[in-house]
């Protein structure tokens, strides 16, 4: 977690590339439907439903997190935490044919948030049944406008009692925010949001062996953690954004925003299943009243004309500051599926503060170059002075800066009007970490890692029909660990390489599909491969994934959509040595959506089963700790506009 602070950016862009500004995702149809609103195959998300071979935190298997590639209506934002429902219309990641007009580019994409919008008149929408594991709940949306629409507010409330998680704990859930946009004079636009969220549950649990094999398959829904086990999150997220175009080919652009959590009591929980059998042992850790933030900031200034340049400063400041937990009593399951509850022990919370900051400027500029409706070329080279300090609990500092240069380009060629093939190749900067307790260089700061893609692709739009993307992509970036003398640094790289296809859009004009597929080669080298210390693959990446989604709306019954898919993982590595594998799966959903009116107000039926099958999955973190997937649920809800 940190504070951020990015501050100024001073741009100049050709009159073309404003003409054919960042593509916007498509807005969400009557009824919400993800598969209709999506405009490729990489990653889609409307309320609770998604759809896409990427998720907001990891594309082309690497985090997104530690890049901060996130934004909020094309403006710069650093999170905490992601974005409750109540603050969104819904989000897209931007990867590949999509991603390219993203200014001093990064690799890996960016995920784009949405806010609501206002519209003239006062409107409201309310829904309530059961969202799947999830359980029962109550959302409720207000718009409001003046009668020209330059005045106008969206709030928003959510209640989730009773919330089930997939560990099998759960607690009551509660958001609530608000989205107020004002026109104060033409060409001008003025946004704010504001919103806090409220949640308890039980203490966080995963899994573990001895040997690093995948664990047995367990029941799921028993909560595992001790009953006393409460945990208490607030959050908050704040915001505000304007837009000016000025005329004559200027605009001018601010945004702060602040994300914020408040963790008044967590628990961490490890069971570890024994080589040879026998009783599982969980081991606990507690964490008290840990804050984490984010601020960031952006001002942009552009010129539209034939050809143009860009020029950027940018100033983020990061904080965390973080416990070391407190080490609760051993408990030993006959059982994993039968867990044993003990009294709460007498303990206190650590109150030491491991803090670690980043102070980094960047300044840099480009060019745009637009040649009519033929190509397009960008270009951008940038220099970053980062510098990170890290403050132990003992209170020793260690500090390490870079000032490495960051580039990025990309050029777009028209072969057709509905064809267009592209290449880009983008350097970008991700913090590294810090050496662990168990290093000879314990404490020590890593400089900033340097990360590199490389792409190729095509895109095409076939008549009255769905678009084509395909692309080749290389990603590397350095591998951190302990090297033969316990010196913790970087030992080698880690290197994706892939290939990426997406068709999405209508198939006929009832039929809308999202098929999509990457092939990936997930490659670690290094002297750890090397002197066989580790395998040559990294932890949990498929080397396929694939997923194919549809909906099919009915003839001659008026309202109905039935909408149905699958997604699939190929075999990954389930440890470090790439002794043990997890196998390859598929899980299917399926639902229907009927829409109708009641009295001239429009009613929603909303009914979808996900995990059809109840397919039970092993999932590997990067630390080869293991969470199953959530079994089948049911979603039933309806939702009322008026």
């Amino acid at each position: 977690m940190r504070i951020s602070l990015c501050c100024l950016s001073l741009l100049a862009t050709p009159e073309a590339w404003a003409q054919q500004a960042q593509p916007v995702p498509a807005p969400v149809p009557q009824g919400r439907d993800v598969v209709r609103a999506a405009d490729d195959a990489f990653g889609r998300r409307v309320g609770i439903e998604d759809v896409g071979l990427y998720s907001e935190s990891e594309v082309r298997g690497f985090d997104l997190q530690s890049a901060g590639n996130y934004r909020i209506e094309d403006h710069y934002f650093v999170r905490a935490i992601g974005l409750p429902l109540t603050l969104i219309d819904g989000t897209a990641i931007r990867v590949g044919a999509n991603g390219l007009r993203t200014d001093f580019a990064a690799p890996s994409g960016v995920v784009q948030y949405d806010l609501p919008d206002v519209a003239p008149g006062t409107r409201a929408r309310v829904e309530t049944g059961w969202w799947g594991g999830s359980g029962p709940v109550l959302s409720a949306r207000v718009t409001t406008a003046s009668a020209d629409g330059d005045l106008g507010l969206v709030g928003s409330i959510q209640a989730n009692p009773l919330q089930d998680y997939t560990d099998g704990t759960g607690g009551d859930f509660f958001a609530a925010g608000i989205v107020p946009r004002w026109s104060p004079l033409p060409g001008v636009k003025l946004t704010g949001m504001y919103g806090r969220t409220w949640f308890e549950r039980g203490g966080d649990t995963v899994f573990a062996t001895t040997d690093g094999t995948p664990p047995p398959e367990v029941v799921r829904g028993p909560e595992r953690s001790q009953p006393w086990m409460e945990q208490r999150t607030e959050t908050t997220q704040a915001g505000l954004i304007a837009d000016v175009d000025a005329g004559r080919g200027w605009a001018f652009g601010a945004s702060a925003f602040l994300s914020r959590v408040h963790d008044q009591r967590t628990y961490f929980n490890l069971i570890r299943f024994p080589a040879g059998g026998g009783p599982v042992e969980e081991s606990a850790q507690a964490f008290g009243n840990e804050r984490f933030r984010s601020l960031s900031g952006e001002v942009t200034a552009a010129k539209s004309f034939a050809t143009g340049v860009i020029a950027m400063v940018r100033r983020r400041d990061s904080l965390a500051s973080m416990g070391p937990g407190t080490a609760l009593p051993l408990v030993r399951f006959a059982d994993v599926d039968a867990p044993v509850a003990i009294p709460k022990p007498g303990f206190e919370i650590d109150p030491r503060r491991k803090r670690d900051t980043v102070g980094q400027w960047a300044g840099g500029v480009g060019y745009r170059l637009s040649i009519g409706s033929a190509a397009e070329l960008r270009a951008d080279v940038q220099r970053a002075h980062y510098t990170k300090t890290v403050r132990a609990l003992d209170g020793s500092e260690t500090r390490e800066t870079t000032r490495p240069w960051l580039y990025s380009a990309a050029i777009t060629g028209a072969i057709t009007p509905d064809l267009t093939v592209f290449a880009s190749y983008a350097r970008g900067l991700e913090e590294a970490g810090v050496a662990p307790g168990n290093a000879a260089n314990r404490g020590a700061v890593l400089p900033a890692a340097l990360s590199r893609q490389a792409e190729l692709g095509l895109k095409y739009r076939i008549p009255g029909g769905p678009t084509l993307i395909a692309g080749l992509f290389d990603l590397s970036k350095p591998l951190p660990g302990l090297d033969a003398n316990g010196v913790y640094g970087f030992v080698g790289e880690v290197r994706h390489r892939g290939v990426e296809l997406s068709l999405a859009g209508p198939i006929t004009g009832r039929l809308s599909a999202v098929l999509g597929a990457t092939l990936l080669d997930a490659q670690i080298g290094g002297e750890l491969v090397d002197a066989g210390v580790i395998g040559s693959h990294p932890i949990g990446r498929p080397e396929a994934i694939a997923l194919a989604n549809l909906t099919w709306r009915v003839p001659g019954v008026e309202g109905l959509a039935i909408d149905g898919g699958v997604n699939f993982r190929g075999q990954r590595y389930a440890n470090r040595e790439n002794s043990a594998t997890l196998p390859s799966y598929a899980i299917f959903h399926a639902g229907l959506r009927q829409r109708f009116e009641v009295e001239g107000q429009p009613l929603t039926v909303r009914a979808r089963v996900t995990n059809l099958l109840d397919k039970f999955v092993w999932n590997a973190s990067n630390a080869g700790l293991f969470t199953p997937n959530g079994k089948r649920v049911v979603t039933l809800t309806v939702t009322g506009e008026i």
